[in-house]
């Protein structure tokens, strides 16, 4: 059972388990990999981010839509860049692409419009699986600040 898994039955969340036929690195891939039809509307990314500090963060956001980093900077009074595959895997333990905001130790920026999804999917933490749970439920599974961060 995976870690991610694990927690979210700890907390008594209702997710499915969204099984992929290989390793799924971008939205495409989910979609491509998928065992079984998804909305690509309800598929959400988690970039990993860091302030001029050095210190890091989450962007959790629909998989259609990029960063709007002048949007961040107004919403956060920071500036940041998106943090590069090596030191993802050395600061998260996870992989891009794999990354699964349940298992980071890092301040999560989530964007408003994932908030309008009945349920959206994400990283489990490993690349052949993605979780499927409740909108409702994820302040229930990590803590997040809404914001308006997407260029849509």
């Amino acid at each position: 059972m995976l870690e991610s898994e694990k927690i979210l039955k700890t907390m008594n969340v209702n997710y499915k388990l969204i099984k992929l036929k290989n390793r799924a690195v971008t939205v495409e891939d989910v979609i491509k990999y998928s065992d079984e039809e998804l909305n690509l509307d309800e598929i959400c990314k988690t970039i990993i981010l860091k302030d001029y500090e050095g210190n890091l963060y989450a962007a959790f956001l629909l998989g259609s839509h990029k960063i709007d980093f002048k949007k961040l900077e107004k919403a956060t009074g920071a500036k940041y860049s998106i943090v590069k595959a090596q030191e993802i895997e050395e600061k998260t333990k996870m992989s891009p692409g794999a990354v699964c905001p349940l298992l980071l130790r890092v301040p999560i920026l989530l964007d408003k419009r994932v908030l309008e999804k009945r349920k959206v999917n994400f990283g489990s933490g490993d690349h052949l699986y993605g979780l499927e749970i409740a909108t409702d439920d994820l302040k229930r599974v990590f803590s997040y600040r809404i914001v308006d961060i997407a260029n849509v």
